[in-house]
């Protein structure tokens, strides 16, 4: 059974490295994947999305070739859906099974056939530009398209090309290298325990076939006259078994076996012993049953060794009896079943007296620790006692008339049997070749992610990139800009202010400016061109951004609230603006700008990388509707504490009611109220309101208001008489009918929603003078 365990380990080890080295050489077999495709019809713009970007992991190396200029931008995917829009346009796909681009046209109109320059928007993140061919590399991440166009006239470039390199990742190569180097360890060691098992099992038979196979020789005399080496005893060659009344089979072999060299050494000694008594008579040793029939002559009896001389040679103390002169001494066996490394060391010459025996110290102990060799160890030489404790015959033992032995030729080496070291070489055959299957597992290329083995995710682009894939992930919309995006909206605007402002013109504000923030700044030049000595605008701040709270839409138009330091030398309260974006294929301009009031606490709203949704789709419902919140802030600075919207705005913080008040209050006491009469209306704009929810389920809103004030007079005979700003919009400085003033108040609230309930908040404000001109004859009543 052990053996089969081996064989199916080794077979499921081979089959786990085999697919695990393929998977590597798989990995590394190719250094690029390439996909290719052509346009065949004419569209103005191609769309390569988010899912053929990303189809493979890596850099994507991309290449557009096509007659005329190439424009490429990168944004992402929603904004780049809101721009193209209905025009027509193809979409880059990526074939399953023949891996090309393939070109499919997209939902478009029919009538839209040509596009505006995609450059300049404030969607993208990066813009290209070439002639005839462009090469660019880039790691976009889930979310990232790219929009490509020629010259908006003319058809896209019509042959693009993707290429992204592998990384050589086999992510379960080194699990199942790693594998199949456990199982074979495992195959090896059960091989190993089964030959061992089998080895254990077969022993003792083997002993008994060896000793019952070998033959003792025994010195008798011949019947010649000679001596003649007869086997005193074979079990092969015998046919003669003494009768003991047992089977066969019943006999254990290894007590057989020690009884026969125990009977064996018992005859040997009582024939030396008879010679030693007679030295001319013979008498025969009566011969056991077993042994064969031999006849010896007395008188050419020659002296015979030891049967076995390797056992231990008598001692110098031990009795011995005292042969006749010339005839030769045999040895005496103390035990014939003890083990001595001891030699006899007998003269050649029969004339000589018996030597004593030199005793030499026994090193068994010592010779089985330096032997290294366990009892398995079938290799030949003296030093150990046969198995079982039964010596066996030597036949390489010296013999009567040999010269003796050197001690140390049959002393066991000391050390290593160094003719096994080639055997152990083979030992390590698995060992070394596990431990290159598992160092080339090593690489964090051949493992899964979540056993630290690297990744395939693409390098982010932009910080919020990984937010943005989350927020993907969860199907939430994505902020209408990253931080980055913002920064340069807003350089651009104070650069265009700045340049504006220089100019005292306003035609460079249109790109970024609309609604009350841009017609405050025309205002401001307007009036100052007719007096340069009216003071300009407040420069645009142009500080760090301390606040921003981008819209998370989908949809147009999307708003972002961001507060910015006002910069430069003198410290002043930090700004906070409202920006728009109408369409996708329109600028994000500066819709409402105002200082923010002294020590106000802006409410906690997203992080700029996660944005907030708009006020178009409310989760609740807040305590003013965004669209009536200008008209209400009217009717109270209009009526004061008794209008009916007066508890819906907390007073504290709210400069620009004292403002108006103390502004209305001075201009009615300067006037004649014989001659003239003035009139005060205030009103909400025009302007949508704009804005972004909270975390509160609140929102910041931005809106604005006009106040009008009516100079008239009351005779024919009064003259009416303005300066300042009124008289450099109005163009003129006095008038008989009157006059009509007019300020535009840009206003930012927060306004709490009905579960949280509280007062509306005024954030901050800009109350400027955008307008003043003469009254019409049918405007002016007298009396």
């Amino acid at each position: 059974m052990r053996f089969i365990l081996a064989a199916i380990a080794f077979l499921g080890s081979v089959a786990l490295l085999v697919v695990g080295w393929l998977q590597v050489t798989e990995a590394r077999a190719a250094d690029t994947v390439v996909a290719t495709g052509t346009l065949t019809q004419e569209s103005p713009l191609l769309v390569i999305p988010s899912d053929t970007l990303i189809e493979h992991a890596g850099t994507q190396s991309i290449t557009i070739r096509g007659d005329g200029p190439i424009r490429v931008a990168i944004g992402r995917q929603a904004d780049i859906a809101g721009w193209v829009g209905t025009t027509q346009h193809e979409i880059v796909t990526l074939d399953d099974t023949s891996g090309a681009l393939v070109f499919t046209p997209g939902e478009a109109s029919a009538d839209e056939t040509t596009a505006p320059n995609i450059l300049g928007s404030d969607l993208w993140f990066q813009e290209y530009e070439g002639e005839g061919q462009l090469e660019m590399q880039q790691t976009l991440p889930v979310g990232f398209a790219l929009l490509v166009q020629s010259d908006g006239e003319a058809s896209a470039p019509n042959e693009i090309s993707i290429s992204w390199p592998l990384d050589g990742r086999a992510p379960m190569a080194g699990p199942l290298l790693l594998g199949g180097g456990v199982l074979l360890l495992i195959s090896l060691g059960l091989l190993l325990w089964a030959l061992l098992s089998m080895r254990r099992r077969s022993k003792p038979q083997r002993q008994a076939r060896e000793e019952l196979a070998t033959e003792i020789p025994v010195v008798v005399p011949a019947a010649d006259g000679g001596t003649a080496a007869t086997p005193a005893f074979s079990f092969e060659g015998s046919t003669q078994v003494a009768d003991d009344g047992l089977d066969s089979s019943e006999v254990d072999p290894i007590e057989q076996s020690q009884s026969v060299v125990a009977e064996s050494v018992r005859l040997s000694e009582g024939d030396a012993r008879s010679v030693e008594a007679d030295h001319d008579s013979f008498r025969p040793v009566e011969e056991p049953s077993w042994a064969p029939p031999a006849t010896v002559d007395a008188a050419d009896r020659q002296p015979q060794a030891a049967a076995f001389p390797s056992f231990r040679a008598p001692s110098a103390e031990a009795a011995a009896v005292s042969p006749a002169p010339g005839a030769p001494v045999a040895p005496a066996v103390d035990d014939p079943f003890s083990w001595s490394g001891q030699e006899e060391a007998s003269s050649p010459d029969a004339g000589d007296s018996p030597s004593e025996s030199a005793a030499l110290p026994a090193d068994d102990d010592t010779d089985k620790a330096d032997s290294g060799k366990s009892d398995d160890d079938d290799s030949t030489g003296g030093g150990e006692p046969p198995a079982g404790g039964v010596p066996g015959p030597d036949a390489t033992a010296p013999s009567g008339d040999a010269p003796a032995a050197e001690p140390q030729q049959w002393r066991r080496p000391r050390g290593r049997d160094r003719s096994q070291a080639p055997k152990r070489l083979f030992r390590l055959i698995p060992v070394l070749l596990v431990g290159s299957i598992a160092l080339s597992g090593c690489s964090a290329d051949f493992w899964p992610e979540q056993f630290g083995g690297s990744t395939s995710a693409p390098t982010t682009p932009t910080p919020t990139s990984s937010i943005d894939q989350a927020l993907l992930t969860e199907g939430e919309a994505l902020p209408a800009v990253n931080a980055q995006q913002l920064t340069e909206i807003l350089d651009d605007a104070a650069k265009l202010a700045q340049e504006a402002d220089a100019a005292n013109k306003p035609d460079g504000l249109a790109p970024r400016f609309t609604q009350a923030a841009y017609q405050e700044r025309a205002a401001e030049y307007k009036a100052k061109a007719a007096d340069n000595a009216l003071p300009g605008p407040v420069a645009f701040p142009t500080g760090e951004i301390v606040y921003a709270v981008p819209q998370a839409s989908e949809a147009w138009p999307k708003s972002i609230f961001v507060v910015r330091e006002a910069g430069g030398e003198t410290p002043t309260a930090p700004f906070g603006m409202m920006l728009t974006q109408s369409t996708a294929r329109d600028a994000y301009k500066v819709a409402s700008i105002v200082q923010l009031t002294p020590d106000v606490t802006l409410p906690e709203a997203a992080p700029v990388e996660i944005g907030a949704p708009g006020i178009d789709g409310l989760a609740q419902p807040l305590v003013i509707a965004p669209e009536e919140l200008a008209a209400a802030y009217a009717d109270v600075i209009s009526n004061g504490d008794g209008s009916q919207f007066a508890a819906l705005f907390s007073p504290e913080g709210d400069s620009l009611r004292t403002q108006i008040a103390d502004a209305r209050a001075t201009v009615s006491g300067e006037i004649d109220a014989n001659a003239a009469r003035i009139e005060f209306q205030t009103r909400a704009s025009d302007d949508p309101p704009f804005g972004v929810q909270t975390l509160d389920g609140g929102a910041i809103i931005a809106v604005s208001i006009e106040e009008v004030e009516k100079l008239s007079a009351r005779t024919q005979l009064a003259t009416l008489s303005v300066q300042g700003r009124t008289a450099a919009l109005a163009g003129a400085s006095s008038s008989s009918l009157g006059f009509e003033t007019l300020y535009t108040n840009q206003l930012m609230f927060y306004v709490p929603s009905e579960a949280t309930g509280g007062a509306v908040q005024l954030l901050g404000y800009a109350n400027t003078m955008t307008g003043a001109r003469q009254l019409n004859a049918n405007e002016v009543t007298y009396g």
